[in-house]
């Protein structure tokens, strides 16, 4: 058994959980079944893989790959050889993956079978020697997944052991609000994600399973695999999200942890969960964008008792996250919150626009800023945005949000989803809530519209549950059931057909707003 003194990087846990999952399923999708031990030794061929196809230690290997099982083992045989995994966006235009091909330096790049015309494509555009490696069959590839496994040496970790400082993985920014950023994390930080995920997530065991459907190019990704990979337990992988299938997944593997963000669980609750046998569940999260207190008694009511509120991020990871339990959501009364910092993470709220030294007074509504052991060690190849954002260990988010008086954090919504309507500004968030502890409204968004009077003037869109209300009797509905201001009353409500949605399945406004321009 290959053994390290003690685990003090991803490397090191990698090969200690694989090995201990042994002849156990460690990566499950619809066509394929790795076992623990299987996983650790095809992904030690696969980096004595990329050193042959010229990957030095250090070196980006990008992957335009889905969510699977060879995915994953092919992902981690990045890091745990000291080179450093980046996993880009599938929906890109060639174009864009070959400035960010270029921008990253990659050396190589693992793709699916079926996106092989776009990875060569996006070489092409990247102007610069790149080696492909297809997960599938070999094609016009360099090399290919099984013919690496089958016929390279293991990679010799022991004489090449990445140390804790060095550069693991960059991930993308989601990129909805502009130009993706790459956050870099460490050997060490992505040990600490996966260590605090047992506090988020656990307790984690080697009978527990997860169900991804997140593309690997999003935070959400790493941040769920790693403790799960951490804990020897099983991490199944689905192909496209729907509400049906991921409640047929659920059901079939005995999945215990179910992920998804708000817009998912919305879609959930609307396919009638209760037909389906979701007993093995003991714990349900929903992060990603702050939940509405019915997203949160929903999941209560009719999908598990043990909720875990998450406010995470690309940048902070799980052991620098906030977390709320059921006891603090129901018993504690603190339901739209998302609770305090876990083990070894910090909060403060700072004056929006002021220094890190400017923290705003109790109770009032500023930006979030992070600190913890896996927070990012900056942004790649952005000296400038990294002394913007970081310093001294701490982040600033770019979230709005406050601390009640028992220290609870309440995410208000971003900086950049503040409508300025007629000189006041207020939250879309804190209206979308309202709107969604109406019977009749399923899923919302609330956005700013521009406005020659007002300069943004607020808007809503809906999704129906039966029949839509009329403007008078929804309007009445937030002003005297959610007593909300007159002001803060949108000034148009649209009905449409479905929200629209980003890759990681979160609210994508900026398409609204487009849409309303």
């Amino acid at each position: 058994m290959l053994r390290t003194p003690f685990i003090e990087t991803l490397s090191d846990l990698f090969i200690r959980s694989a090995q201990w999952r042994g002849r156990d399923e460690l990566f499950v999708d619809e066509e394929n079944h790795v076992i623990g031990a299987d996983a650790l030794d095809h992904a030690l061929r696969l980096a004595q893989g990329f050193a042959g196809n010229g990957a030095a230690q250090g070196d980006v290997v990008a992957y335009l790959c889905r969510s699977s099982a060879r995915h994953a083992v092919a992902w981690f045989a990045a890091p745990l050889s000291g080179r450093i995994a980046c996993s880009l966006h599938v929906r890109e235009t060639p174009e864009r993956l070959g400035q960010a091909l270029d921008w990253l330096d990659a050396s190589i790049l693992v793709h699916d079978e079926d996106l092989e015309a776009q990875a060569i494509a996006a070489v092409a555009a990247a102007g610069r020697a790149i080696r492909r490696i297809s997960l599938g069959a070999r094609g016009a590839a360099d090399a290919d997944y099984g013919d690496i496994v089958a016929r390279a040496k293991p990679f010799d970790v022991a004489a090449n052991r990445p140390k804790p400082a060095d550069i693991a993985a960059i991930v993308f920014s989601s990129g909805t609000t502009g130009k993706p950023k790459g956050i870099m994390h460490s050997q060490k930080t992505l040990l600490e994600a996966a260590k605090g995920g047992q506090v988020v997530m656990g307790p984690i065991t080697p009978d527990s399973a997860t169900l991804l459907y997140m593309q690997p190019s999003f935070a959400a990704w790493p941040i769920i695999v790693l403790p799960y990979v951490a804990g020897k337990a099983k991490v199944c992988f689905g192909k496209l999200f729907t509400p049906t299938a991921f409640l047929q997944s659920c059901e079939r593997e005995r999945i215990t942890l179910a992920p998804l963000v708000p817009t998912m669980w919305r879609m959930v609750f609307e396919a009638g969960p209760e037909n389906y046998d979701l007993s093995a569940l003991t714990l349900v999260s929903i992060s990603g964008e702050a939940p509405a207190p019915s997203d949160v008694r929903r999941l209560y009511d009719r999908i598990c008792k043990n909720i875990c509120c998450v406010y995470l991020s690309g940048e902070a990871f799980t052991a620098s996250g906030v977390m709320a339990n059921t006891r603090d959501l129901i018993e504690r009364n603190k339901i739209g919150s998302s609770g305090r910092p876990v083990v070894g993470g910090d909060v403060r709220i700072l004056v929006p626009g002021g220094s890190f030294d400017d923290e705003a007074a109790g109770g009032e509504t500023g930006e979030i800023a992070i600190s913890g052991p896996s927070l990012s060690v900056g942004y790649w190849k952005d000296p400038a945005l990294t002394a913007e954002k970081f310093r001294d260990g701490w982040w600033r988010s770019g979230d709005l949000g406050r601390l009640d008086a028992d220290n609870y954090l309440w995410v208000s919504g971003r900086i950049d989803n503040v409508i300025n309507s007629g000189g006041i500004k207020v939250s879309g968030e804190e209206i979308e809530h309202a709107l969604l502890s109406h019977p009749n409204v399923a899923q919302c968004a609330v956005v700013g519209q521009p406005d020659q009077a007002l300069g943004q003037r607020i808007e809503a869109y809906l999704v129906a549950r039966g029949a839509p209300p009329d403007v008078e009797e929804i309007s009445r509905f937030l002003r005297e059931q959610r007593h909300l201001a007159g002001f803060k009353v949108p000034k148009a409500f649209h009905w449409i057909d479905e929200m629209p949605t980003g890759p990681t399945g979160k609210l994508f406004r900026r398409a609204l707003r487009a849409e309303g321009a």
